[in-house]
């Protein structure tokens, strides 16, 4: 026997008690679905699906089946929205954006469909993604292990980046960034050496550039096409 869903009673969390968590998964909204003959069955949807049921709703009554398509159908629109507003803010990896659209409570079948449509449309692109953040982090002096290191957290599989690591470092241009990052740091007054080679190992570049960097900084020995 087929039976209908008649109403939808949504739970929305307390503001003030989930704004004070620290956790990366968001609250989420609960749900009662009310058949037509009294049975309740509770499931959860990410927030902002909840308040547009809980102000809109769907088509009611129409069979249970029918009834949980419609929500999911709402629920994919809804993530697929939220993904283009953070691809708006800034861009991506694939792998951030599955994160984060989990952390809202979104459902593994309405994620993937949502970034394969993105995708598609180019919305969401890794190597574009790798490309610019490589570049982007080169100018705030990082150096190719601090790279790797975050674009690994990212879910970037470097292996399949076109042209890495060649495209994208070389020594020359790794002695330059390291000197440009000592320079706005003062010498330290005891010590120089061994702190000035822990920043720049802390920013990413390898020992023996940056050694060979604070022996030259400290000298003054550094050339002018080095300066640059």
């Amino acid at each position: 026997m087929t039976l209908r869903m008649t109403e939808l009673e949504v739970r929305l969390p307390d503001r003030k008690r989930t704004s004070s968590s620290f956790s990366k998964k968001k609250p989420v909204a609960e749900v009662s679905c009310i058949m037509e003959n009294g049975r309740v069955r509770e499931i959860v949807v990410p927030v902002r699906v909840g308040r547009i049921l809980d102000k809109e709703g769907i088509e009611l009554p129409q069979d249970e089946e029918d009834a949980f398509d419609a929500i999911h159908a709402l629920e994919g629109r809804v993530c697929f929205t939220l993904l283009t507003e953070m691809l708006s803010r800034r861009d991506h990896s694939t792998d951030e954006v599955r994160q984060k659209l989990f952390d809202y409570g979104f459902r593994n079948q309405e994620i993937e469909a949502s970034i394969s449509r993105a995708l598609a449309h180019g919305f969401l692109n890794d190597d574009r993604f790798t490309t610019y953040f490589i570049e982007e982090r080169k100018r705030r002096g990082w150096g190719r292990r601090k790279i790797e290191m975050e674009l690994r957290r990212r879910g970037i599989d470097l292996e399949s980046c076109a042209g890495y690591p060649d495209a994208f470092f070389n020594e020359e241009d790794d002695r330059t960034r390291a000197f440009a990052v000592l320079r706005r740091k003062p010498i330290p007054s005891t010590r120089a050496y061994e702190k000035l080679v822990r920043h720049l190992m802390t920013k990413g570049f390898p020992y023996s550039i940056a050694s060979d960097v604070v022996k030259d900084h400290l000298s003054g020995n550094l050339s002018d096409e080095e300066v640059v």
